[in-house]
């Protein structure tokens, strides 16, 4: 009896080793989900890592949500290696997020900051930085979104380099 002890203890030891082995060798690099520049969220697999590159892959950087005719909408900024920023409109109820399209003056620039107009129901005042190639140092615009399938982005106030 008293060498059933540590065969039982090898035996166990053996197992949990096995184990280890297999959920360790399994595809699946864990993580959060892998955002690319048309706001879809992907499940971190090594497909999808080799798929989308990492100049590819959008981090959350801002996020505010509003109400229009009684539904709700999240606005996402997304940002990206290379400190370009993309637009994305979430509607709960259907789960799958949506590039802002209609809002080319503000998506894939450099975004300073962004913040909700409390003057204004479903606006936000968005300041983008300029091109280096530009004369323009900052621009301000107004991004509408009480109609968030039409949205409207609408210059502010525009900041020159000397």
């Amino acid at each position: 009896m008293l060498y059933l002890k540590p065969i039982a203890c090898s035996l166990t030891g053996l197992i949990l080793f096995t184990l280890g082995i297999e959920i360790l060798s399994k595809p699946v690099a864990a993580g959060e989900p892998i955002i690319d520049k048309n706001c879809q969220y992907h499940e971190r697999t090594q497909e999808i890592v080799k798929k989308i590159p990492p100049q590819s892959r959008g981090t959350v950087y801002w996020t505010s949500s509003f109400d229009v005719n009684n539904q709700k909408y999240i606005l996402q900024v997304l940002k990206f290696p290379n400190s370009r920023s993309v637009f994305c409109l979430w509607q709960p109820q259907k789960l799958i997020p949506q590039r802002l399209v209609q809002a080319q003056l503000i998506q894939d620039r450099l975004i300073e900051k962004v913040e909700k107009d409390s003057s204004q129901k479903a606006n936000y005042i968005v300041t983008v930085r300029g091109e280096k190639n530009e004369n323009i140092l900052r621009t301000s615009y107004r991004l509408n979104l009480t109609n968030p399938n039409q949205p409207k982005v609408t210059p502010i106030i525009a900041v020159y380099k000397r």
